[in-house]
């Protein structure tokens, strides 16, 4: 029987897509294969009887072509101060076996799962602006999308109302992606970037 669940999380998206990405309207990533790394950090949540407030973790993903088409690959990051149960409620929410929209989704999609890590996560949130840090495994930072001929920031957002993995956010500028862990092998810079509050139950966003 699934968990009940639900949490408030801050959330940084990255991947390397051009702005805005694709994949959001049932495009194609417009580098043929898709690459992500996403943080959140809970503001407070619950799985089951197990208390998440403050609890980071981060997500690497790998697509060889969009994500729908699956032979995906994944790995979940938690961070070093959380506890066992929380380790354990986390792996619980991103394994997708109790529901939770994305989380189940692409849970689907991956033929590699390796084993969850833990590790320091430095965080530091603000729409646009924006940080994670995994120690000894990678980073995002988001920024502004900057007008090339102005310099004027650019300032805009998505709403999706059934989207599966947050329904608004505003649309940012990920001046570095870096992710150097096993199979993953990442860098990029100047791709799509997404920050948002989202508030998650085992149905989904809400």
């Amino acid at each position: 029987m699934a968990t009940k669940w639900n949490m408030e999380t801050e959330y940084i998206q990255s991947c390397n897509c051009d702005y805005g990405c694709p994949c959001n309207f049932n495009g194609y990533p417009d580098k043929g294969n898709c690459e992500a790394f996403v943080g959140y950090k809970i503001r407070n949540g619950k799985f089951g009887d197990t208390k998440l407030d403050g609890v980071k973790f981060a997500a690497a993903f790998w697509w060889p072509k969009a994500i729908h088409e699956g032979n995906g690959m994944a790995r979940i990051y938690v961070d070093s101060a959380a506890t066992d149960a929380q380790v354990k409620a986390i792996e619980g929410i991103a394994g997708g076996q109790n529901g939770g929209g994305v989380f189940e989704i692409f849970a689907r999609t991956f033929t590699k799962v390796l084993p969850t890590k833990r590790a320091k996560i430095d965080w530091k949130y603000g729409e646009y602006v924006a940080s994670f840090k995994v120690d000894g495994v990678g980073e995002v930072q988001s920024d502004y999308i900057v007008n090339p001929v102005s310099g004027e920031k650019f300032i805009g957002e998505i709403l999706l109302p059934t989207g599966f993995n947050w329904r608004r956010s505003v649309v940012s500028r990920i001046k570095k992606l870096a992710l150097h862990d096993a199979d993953f092998q990442m860098d990029h810079k100047d791709t799509a970037g997404f920050t948002t509050v989202i508030k998650f139950t085992e149905k989904g966003p809400v």
